[in-house]
């Protein structure tokens, strides 16, 4: 007889007894009582596991107003051959209809642009061909249109592996009046001259680019928005990750079916979001609420990180016009808190045109600060190398510069907005970043 058997033999004799019915009818209740404890333990484990990540995302914005920028960049002038910066300023009105989608399968954007206004700028610059010596001040005054429009999209065939697809295309026409004033020194000879004429230029291009990439950056927007109505105007509760969650899929609800077209009505929207508060959470409507909910139409905020990879060509109708490479590029965004947000992307890419080679690469660390739902303030710094490709046994010199940046967003109310951007470009040279300033101020009211 088996060890086992004898044990279980022995347990069925003493179990006549009435002290062992009593001991086991006290073990039954114990067991029932841990079961039952266990089963509503491991199912209110299993609800707060619920991916407050992929909450979709859907916006669509038409926006018009003003947009001032100063930036230096290259001369406009076809018929001069040289290099050399020029500080640019224009005024221009913009008329833009943004679009993003994003869902667990698919994450596409889309925008479309259209810009009119006055430009001027002016410049100084020597040229030496030995037999020739040129030096010139030039400044000019026109005005300038341009449209430009373009379309992600990354297809989700399983949870973390996408394919890509990026295609933007843009065009551009000035009319403007170019003043000269130069002095040429020739064999021993030297002339001034002061000349002005009126000058049209037309440019247009495209970029494509395709790939395959491993990863995901969520919107974590109405996440964001859920716990921060929450956090203030309920203080001293402490909520749940999975009541914040819930309370972001009603915010999604919400703004995910707004029909730009017909328009929507804050009341109403803060009714909803006052009947969940009611019924879902058993909290007291906080009136004050409906003051904030008209902000937080930020653009994505993201949590997670991806991987991309792939060719890319890009075209236009002035030199160079047709260049073509490849790309890795990697990003990574954590959403620290409700107010915090760190943002890192690394990006290499290698260049082709005709029978010139050249690499480039970017790192870019930048943080977010969201000190409330009207106001989003972005800083960070953003290194850039490049260099010369001519085979591996010849390469050229590397570049180094550094841009930091800074930028402010900021709703005035439901419909008027502002955004205000600041870079400096430190270069060490010309050849693959401009240095010296760049500034915009854009002052528009949106339909959302």
């Amino acid at each position: 007889m088996s060890i086992v058997y004898r044990r279980f033999a022995f347990f069925a004799l003493e179990f006549k007894s009435r002290k062992m019915r009593k001991k086991y009818n006290s073990f039954v209740k114990l067991f029932y009582t841990l079961f039952f404890v266990a089963t509503v333990f491991v199912a209110f484990a299993q609800e707060n596991t619920i991916n407050n990540e992929v909450v979709s995302f859907k916006k669509r914005e038409l926006n018009s107003g003003f947009v001032f920028d100063v930036s230096n960049q290259q001369d406009k002038s076809d018929e001069i051959n040289y290099n050399n910066e020029e500080t640019s300023l224009s005024a221009k009105f913009r008329f833009e209809n943004s679009f993003y989608n994003l869902l667990d399968y698919k994450q596409e954007e889309l925008n479309a642009a259209f810009e009119i206004g006055p430009f001027g700028g002016f410049d100084e610059w020597e040229y030496d061909s030995g037999s020739k010596n040129v030096n010139a001040n030039q400044n000019f005054f026109g005005i300038s249109s341009s449209a430009n429009v373009s379309y992600l999209n990354r297809f989700y065939y399983d949870p973390k592996n996408f394919t890509v697809f990026d295609i933007s295309a843009w065009g551009r026409y000035d009319l403007y009046q170019l003043s000269s004033d130069s002095t040429i020194v020739t064999s021993g000879a030297t002339n001034n001259y002061d000349e002005s004429e009126t000058k049209d230029q037309f440019s247009y291009g495209f970029d494509v680019k395709a790939g395959w990439g491993v990863g995901r950056l969520s919107p974590m927007n109405h996440l964001m928005t859920a716990h921060y109505l929450l956090e203030k105007y309920y203080p001293g509760r402490v909520f749940s990750d999975f009541e914040i969650a819930e309370l972001a899929q009603v915010v999604a609800e919400i703004k995910n079916n707004r029909d730009l077209r017909k328009g929507h009505k804050l009341e109403e929207e803060m009714s909803y979001i006052s009947s969940f508060m009611s019924n879902k959470l058993l909290l007291a409507p906080a009136d004050a609420m409906q003051d904030e909910w008209q902000y937080s139409e930020f653009d994505p905020r993201y949590e997670g990180k991806r991987l991309e990879f792939g060719p890319y060509f890009t075209y236009s109708n002035q030199e160079p016009d047709f260049v073509y490479g490849g790309y890795v590029q990697y990003e990574n965004s954590k959403y620290r808190n409700v107010k915090w947000n760190r943002n890192f992307s690394a990006e290499i890419v290698y260049h082709r045109y005709e029978d010139q080679d050249w690499g480039t690469a970017e790192l870019d660390l930048g943080w977010t600060y969201f000190p409330n739902l009207k106001n989003q303030f972005d800083f960070g710094v953003k290194y850039v190398s490049g260099i010369e490709i001519d085979g591996l046994d010849n390469l050229g010199t590397l570049s180094h510069n550094a841009i930091p940046y800074a930028a402010w967003y900021t709703q005035f109310n439901s419909k008027s907005r502002m955004k205000m951007n600041l870079a400096w470009r430190i270069a060490d040279g010309e050849q693959f970043v401009l240095p010296g300033p760049e500034f915009s101020l854009a002052i528009y009211r949106s339909r959302y």
